[in-house]
């Protein structure tokens, strides 16, 4: 090992001597630059090395280079003690001249030392070539037939080895990155395919549901309606599971509400219940002494909580549900989803957080699911700086704990949010830029029932031209991917028009099927104003909008 790492520090010394000195005498050619090293070696108080006649030193895979070297430190300090060697010795030697004749040509070398005078042989007689061709040399150099009654010893340094295994492990981390990245695009896209008409179907149900119609098509817009949201959560966990492992999701520390928050899970999972039509008690517990104001990932930690609570209520025939959360210490939250279900085996604990990983994997099965629920649960409490177990014994229920960083916020830090005034939305005009025309036409009739005025541009360019013509246009939805001018370059050009008419500006909200880290951060880079996924649900997209005007 000690060699190798002679040979490294001594291949880097020469190349950097070649480098140097082939500078200082202003050397271009490779053949000048190697002729140069015995001059400097000469010079230096060293001697000349003696190349043999059947060396090819060409600048490519076929350099082959055999030479004597007269003087040797490493093999006469051998000599001087009066003892003999078992292998060659010069391993310095090998790896400076390999180092000079590597920078003196631009291709990469290695010198092995074939006999060596410290062995007793008559000369230190080196071989370099490329280090994918040395073995070959020094077999043909070997099976001659003047060595073949000798016993040659020699070792091929490890650093070219090395440089190999570093160069694979470089390629293999581009390979890595490329597909991280065709990994990322392929997931956007795939959200925009399959979200777009999502959005479609589960919009026009709940414009269908706001219509008058028979008790029985209310039961069957209202399963069709749960099936799609079915559909969307699970192609939202696979694409949350992706994210996460690519590194695409970022935690969004705001002020939040707990009591707020409870109230809206008390409130699903009574809805869950009551879809179930199972007896099930539900109680939620909040520990007075924590703050109400918390800093923390609201929409994460409400996503923690739909995965537990809708495994509870699926779980659990009778008895109850309780839920809560209680201070564990001045810098701990400790959340907990109690029910009184089937409860999970214990060797299972840990396997009910691996993807895809379920206590019941038969199929028979009672209840469905993709797995994938506890598993981003568990990622995403991660992520949030926090862990995540279960206690449970099969037949009396299971109790699912997560903790969190615990940061109360004062209350000269929250700021109290403002009514929203009531608009006389009907004089409004809106600008609705989407090419997807059912999706458009879906989006237009939920604009018009909410009383609003609309004008509909199937691309980007329609967008500014029509932005350019009419100044009444209160607010712009934005789809950014679309043809002849996506929505981020149309925005674009709306605000540099603004800027240069020295209008005042309109507030765009980005409508987009894309759901991965920063698209967020682009678009509100590109001058909109906020940003919502597909499918959007009626009211979040009106409540965005009243936000505006």
């Amino acid at each position: 090992m000690e060699k190798y790492f002679l040979f490294d520090i001594a291949h880097v010394i020469g190349t950097n001597d070649a480098k140097n000195f082939h500078q200082k005498m202003n050397l271009v050619d490779p053949i000048s630059k190697l002729s140069a090293g015995p001059v400097h070696f000469a010079y230096s108080g060293w001697a000349f090395v003696d190349i043999l006649p059947e060396s090819t030193p060409s600048p490519n895979d076929d350099y082959y280079l055999i030479y004597n070297h007269p003087f040797s430190f490493e093999a006469d300090s051998w000599m001087r003690s009066g003892k003999k060697s078992e292998t060659p010795v010069c391993v310095m030697n090998s790896g400076y001249s390999s180092g000079w004749c590597e920078e003196s040509f631009g291709i990469p070398l290695t010198a092995v030392e074939v006999t060596c005078k410290a062995k007793g042989d008559e000369h230190c007689t080196f071989i370099m070539s490329p280090p994918e061709r040395i073995q070959e040399h020094v077999n043909r150099f070997t099976s001659d037939s003047k060595y073949v009654n000798k016993k040659i010893t020699y070792d091929i340094p490890t650093f070219f080895e090395r440089k190999k295994v570093e160069e694979e492990m470089r390629n293999a981390r581009k390979k890595a990155e490329e597909s991280d990245k065709a990994k990322s695009e392929f997931l956007a896209n795939m959200s925009h395919e399959i979200r777009t008409p999502m959005n479609a179907i589960i919009g026009y149900v709940e414009l269908m549901q706001q219509d008058k119609v028979s008790t029985e098509h209310r039961e069957y817009l209202e399963t069709l309606k749960d099936s799609g949201k079915l559909l969307l959560n699970l192609i939202n966990d696979i694409l949350d599971v992706s994210k996460i492992d690519a590194g695409q999701l970022v935690i969004e520390q705001t002020a939040t509400s707990l009591s707020k928050i409870f109230d809206g899970k008390e409130l699903l999972v009574k809805n869950l219940v009551a879809k179930s039509e199972n007896r099930i008690e539900i109680v939620k517990e909040i520990d007075d002494s924590i703050a109400d104001q918390v800093y923390l990932d609201s929409s994460r930690l409400q996503q923690v909580l739909n995965n537990l609570l809708g495994n509870a209520v699926k779980f659990t025939n009778k008895g109850e549900i309780r839920f809560g959360v209680v201070l564990k210490d001045e810098a701990t939250l400790e959340f907990f989803v109690k029910d009184s279900g089937i409860g999970i085996n214990e060797k299972n604990h840990t396997k009910i957080f691996e993807m895809f990983g379920q206590a019941d994997a038969s199929s028979t099965r009672e209840h469905g699911g993709s797995g994938l629920g506890l598993t981003i649960s568990k990622k995403l409490v991660e992520l949030m700086e926090g862990k995540i177990w279960v206690e449970s014994t099969v037949g009396m229920g299971s109790t699912f704990f997560f903790t969190l960083p615990y940061k109360p916020l004062s209350t000269t830090n929250v700021k109290k949010s403002n009514q929203i005034q009531k608009l006389e939305v009907v004089k409004n005009k809106l600008l609705l830029v989407e090419d997807n025309l059912i999706n458009q036409r879906l989006t237009k009739l939920i604009l018009e029932k909410a009383g609003y005025e609309v004008l509909t541009a199937n691309n980007g360019q329609e967008a500014v031209d029509y932005f350019k013509k009419d100044l009444e246009i209160k607010l712009i939805i934005m789809d950014i991917q679309m043809p002849v001018l996506d929505g981020l370059a149309a925005t674009q050009v709306i605000r540099f028009h603004e800027v240069e008419q020295k209008l005042k500006k309109t507030p765009i909200i980005a409508l987009t099927a894309h759901a991965m880290k920063g698209d967020k951060e682009k678009c509100i880079e590109a001058g909109c104003d906020n940003y919502l996924s597909k499918p959007i649900m009626i009211d979040v997209l009106v409540d965005t909008i009243k936000k505006y005007v």
